[in-house]
């Protein structure tokens, strides 16, 4: 194994879904920078001089609390979308990633290459763990950085044209601080649903047909026989369905009480996902990442 293998490893993956990891995040991009200006278009009054008037009322903008949470709160909303259309691609890209290449005969092809079993798996597993995400956190950061010109853009104007200054709102918003916090949450994402995708690569490579069912259908069927034997029984709980919530799930519990008046809060989503990564479901993602393994050696076929 060299360097070599490995940057080729991960530009086939990148290769294979390239139209989708290209042209989806240029859409939701082009989209969320398109909607400001149909509003500004689709508006009966004149919204410049409502914006000209407001900005010259204010006063020591540079004193104003809250800038930084309001920038956070204006990243979040950006990069929300991108997350949640990530998110459904990593589920797409994992239940495939080992299913497709059986389909298709490719295994074979790949499998004559000298690149390790061992290497396809964990490279197809930080593809749809970290680099599929960042691809579409990439999409958002340039949207927020064609927002920031456009602002920087609005600020010349003002102060020089209409001397307004606006100057200290940038100073008290934390721009950079506040994306290295969001991208600093992709790490503990990967953890927490590290169980989901292995789960996912292992109906990838165990099914011969419609790998999302095989995923999808053992899991209802273990809750509906809880739920039944429960019900039957007349048990106080249900476990694996508790379990499964409480894993997945936030409450506002979570959250700590004095959570308006926290001096930095741009760490609160990392603290949250932090918390529900799990030293258990950690190792039972490795136990499945090991069943896929051993599937992708002595069973690679069809």
């Amino acid at each position: 194994m060299n360097y070599a293998q490995i940057t080729t490893s991960f530009r086939k993956e990148i290769w294979e879904f390239k139209k989708t990891l290209f042209w989806v995040p240029v859409i939701i991009a082009t989209f969320i920078i398109a909607i400001p200006f149909i509003n500004l278009l689709l508006l009966d009054d004149s919204p410049f001089s409502r914006v000209l008037e407001s900005a010259a009322n204010v006063e020591n903008l540079e004193n104003i609390e809250g800038v930084a949470r309001f920038f956070l709160g204006a990243l979040m909303g950006v990069f929300i979308p991108f997350v949640m259309v990530a998110l459904v691609f990593q589920l797409y890209y994992f239940t495939t990633c080992l299913f497709d290449e059986r389909r298709d005969l490719s295994v074979y092809f790949w499998r004559s290459l000298p690149v390790s079993d061992a290497l396809t798996v964990t490279v197809k597993l930080m593809t749809g763990a970290l680099v599929v995400p960042a691809i579409f956190m990439l999409a958002a950061t340039f949207v927020v950085f064609v927002f920031l010109v456009l602002g920087l853009i609005a600020c010349t104007v003002l102060s020089v044209g209409y001397d307004v200054s606006l100057w200290g709102i940038w100073v008290n918003a934390e721009i950079f601080t506040n994306l290295a916090a969001i991208w600093l949450n992709l790490l503990p994402y990967a953890l927490w649903m590290f169980p989901v995708f292995a789960w996912l690569m292992l109906a990838s490579m165990f099914a011969y047909k419609a790998p999302f069912l095989w995923a999808v259908l053992p899991l209802v069927a273990i809750i509906l026989v809880e739920s039944f034997i429960v019900e039957y029984l007349h048990l106080d709980g249900r476990f694996i369905s508790t379990l499964l919530h409480d894993y997945f799930s936030f409450s506002e519990s979570m959250l700590p009480h004095d959570f308006a008046d926290i001096e930095s809060p741009k760490f609160i989503v990392f603290s949250l996902i932090s918390s529900k990564v799990s030293a258990i479901a950690t190792l039972i993602g490795v136990g499945l990442m090991c069943v896929t393994y051993w599937l992708r050696v002595n069973r690679s076929h069809g």
